[in-house]
């Protein structure tokens, strides 16, 4: 006798996902609505051929993204996995009747383009990433661009820009102003960071290597004046076939400064690499799952 699969259980965790899907998924339709539209800015993917269906038809843009998203789903579906389509649907869903509801409803913005693209661009992507922290999209390229993101570990809003850069030039000139172009590619390289910051994290960390004649000293330094870990491999210089330690020591941006500082008090002729780090999970910086 099989034992028929259980349906997904109701967790606290689950309902915080959709409640931030949620709250996303309204932040980038009102973005949408009261920057975007009334302006005429262009925008890529699937928004942006149904705000062109409704410049030309006056056919609701919430329904439309509905409809042409539905062969995308598809890709969701066999591809991303359930429960990823699930909260991809969901987030459509609520950004579609959003915009068909509160159309009319939400004053649009009246001034200047350029003001409208920057915050446009800000506040949708503000919203596409809480959707995409909580594991969903707006749905359209967006579930192509988190595919490329799984498989390619690509950045998510960077694939946005690229995918949506033909249909933004189109539609410009459907609108019959080309220079909108300029500002939709403004509006959509903001909501790429703003999707970025969101997704990765905005605390951006740094990620130290040391290369010392002096490991002992170093590392009881670094361990004693900023409580952080150090990780010494062994390494040969090919210059000199002299042998050498390299320590490995990952810090907040502002403890930076403080780590020059021990270091070069330690061994003045030390070669030291600082790069960015956008996420670190373990000890001291984010737990697995957050």
């Amino acid at each position: 006798m099989t034992k028929r699969a259980s349906a997904p259980r109701i967790t606290k965790e689950r309902v915080l996902q959709y409640l931030l899907i949620t709250v996303g998924a309204v932040i980038y339709a009102t973005g949408q609505l009261f920057f975007i539209k009334p302006l005429h800015i262009p925008m890529g993917g699937v928004a942006g051929i149904s705000l062109v269906l409704n410049f030309l038809w006056s056919l609701p843009v919430g329904l439309m993204t509905l409809l042409l998203n539905l062969p995308l789903y598809v890709l969701g579906w066999r591809i991303l996995g359930h429960g990823f389509f699930y909260k991809t649907v969901y987030a459509t869903v609520v950004s579609s009747i959003w915009l068909d509801l509160m159309s009319g409803i939400i004053p649009g913005f009246s001034g200047e383009m350029l003001i409208s693209a920057l915050y446009g661009g800000i506040v949708m992507g503000a919203g596409l990433g809480l959707v995409f922290r909580a594991g969903g999209t707006s749905g359209g390229t967006d579930i192509v661009s988190k595919w490329l993101n799984q498989k390619r570990d690509l950045p998510v809003g960077t694939v946005n820009f690229c995918i949506n850069l033909v249909v933004i030039v189109g539609s410009a000139l459907i609108y019959r102003n080309p220079d909108s172009a300029l500002y939709a590619i403004l509006t959509s390289f903001l909501s790429g960071q703003m999707i970025d910051k969101l997704v990765y994290g905005m605390d951006v960390q740094r990620k130290a290597m040391i290369i010392t004649n002096k490991p002992k000293e170093v590392s009881e330094a670094i361990i004693t004046g900023l409580k952080r870990g150090v990780t010494g491999m062994d390494a040969t210089g090919m210059y000199t076939g002299d042998p050498r330690t390299v320590l490995i020591c990952v810090v907040h941006r502002h403890e930076a400064g403080t780590l020059k500082k021990l270091v070069l008090e330690q061994d003045e002729h030390a070669f030291l690499l600082l790069s960015n780090l956008n996420e670190v999970f373990g000890k001291g910086f984010k737990q697995v799952g957050n």
